[in-house]
C-alpha cells in the first residue's frame, strides 16, 4: 500500500540492489496549497467512526470529532523494513488486517479511506464490493488512485475494466508473476530474457513487494464506479470526482452508500 504522496521514476540501470531503488518519494510539490485546499473539502464529508486504510507516512487530515483507525497489512516495524527507501517514519497501524479482509461487520463505518491504496491490490472490484459493505447508510468511501500518466506507471498499458472483471471471477486463474513482470519492465526498467530481470523479479517476488498490480487513467476510473453500480449493485452515488490535474496527479474521487429503503 502506498500514500498520496508524489510518485515519481528515477532512471534504472539493472545494476544496483533493489531496496536502493526509489519507487516513492515524499515531496512537497507546486499544487501543495491547492491539495491542501482539496483535502479541507474533502474533510466536510467526513464524520463519525471510519478507518484510514494504508496511511503510511501521511495520515488524510480529518476534522476534529471524527474518530479514525488506521489499517495496514504490515506492522510498523515490518513496514518500515518493507518501505526502506523512504525515510519519513510510518504512521504505526491500530489493526493489521488485509485491506480485502477488513475486521469490522457490515454496515459499521461511517467512512473509509484509501488514498493510493486501490492499485495495489490483486482483485479491486472485490475489494470495492468489501469497503460498501462495511459501510453505513450515508457512509462514504474516499479514493485517492494515481493517473498513470503523471507517475512511473507511465509506460505500462492501462488495465481494461474486462481484464479486471476476469480475474475477479476467477480468482484462481490470477497469474501473480505477469504482474511483476510487468513491473520490472516499464518500471524498474530491466529488459525481459536477461540475468538482471530474472533476479529483480525473484527479488520482488521473494518480498511480496506492493507494486502496482494495475494502472488506470481516470477515464478508466469512471468506468469502473459504473460497473459497480449498474453490474455489482453497489447502490451508491458520486460525491466527488475529480479528474488528474497539472498539480494533482491522482484521480480523487468519493463514494457515498444510499439510504436504506
Amino acid at each position: 500500500m502506498r500514500r498520496q504522496a508524489a510518485a515519481e521514476a528515477e532512471s534504472h540501470s539493472c545494476d544496483r540492489a533493489l531496496p536502493k531503488r526509489l519507487f516513492y518519494s515524499v515531496r512537497m510539490g507546486k499544487g501543495a496549497p491547492l491539495r491542501w485546499l482539496e483535502n479541507r473539502l474533502l474533510a466536510r464529508h467526513l464524520r463519525g467512526r471510519g478507518i484510514e486504510i494504508g496511511a503510511l507516512w501521511r495520515k488524510f487530515p480529518v476534522p476534529r470529532g471524527a474518530k479514525v483507525c488506521y489499517v495496514d497489512r504490515l506492522p510498523n516495524e515490518d513496514l518500515q523494513q518493507h518501505y526502506a527507501e523512504v525515510s519519513t517514519p510510518v504512521v504505526n497501524p491500530d489493526i493489521v488486517a488485509d485491506a480485502m479482509q477488513l475486521p469490522f461487520a457490515p454496515c459499521s463505518l461511517d467512512f473509509v479511506i484509501a488514498s493510493h491504496v486501490l492499485e495495489h491490490l490483486p482483485f479491486p472490484l472485490a475489494a470495492l464490493r468489501h469497503w460498501y459493505d462495511v459501510l453505513q447508510p450515508r457512509g462514504v468511501l474516499l479514493l485517492k488512485i494515481p493517473d498513470k500518466r503523471y507517475s512511473f506507471d507511465a509506460k505500462r498499458s492501462r488495465t481494461t475494466l474486462q481484464h479486471l472483471i476476469a480475474e475477479d471471477e476467477n480468482g484462481s486463474g490470477f497469474d501473480k508473476r505477469a504482474h511483476f513482470e510487468d513491473w520490472v519492465e516499464h518500471v524498474v526498467g530491466c529488459r525481459r530474457a536477461t540475468a538482471e530481470f530474472e533476479q529483480q523479479l525473484a527479488q520482488l517476488l521473494q518480498s511480496d513487494y506492493s507494486i502496482h498490480y494495475h494502472v488506470w487513467i481516470d477515464e478508466d476510473i469512471r468506468e469502473i464506479v459504473e460497473y459497480t453500480r449498474s453490474r455489482m449493485h453497489l447502490n451508491w452515488q458520486s460525491v466527488v470526482f475529480w479528474k488528474a490535474h497539472f498539480y494533482r496527479k491522482e484521480c480523487v474521487l468519493m463514494l457515498q452508500r444510499a439510504e436504506a429503503r
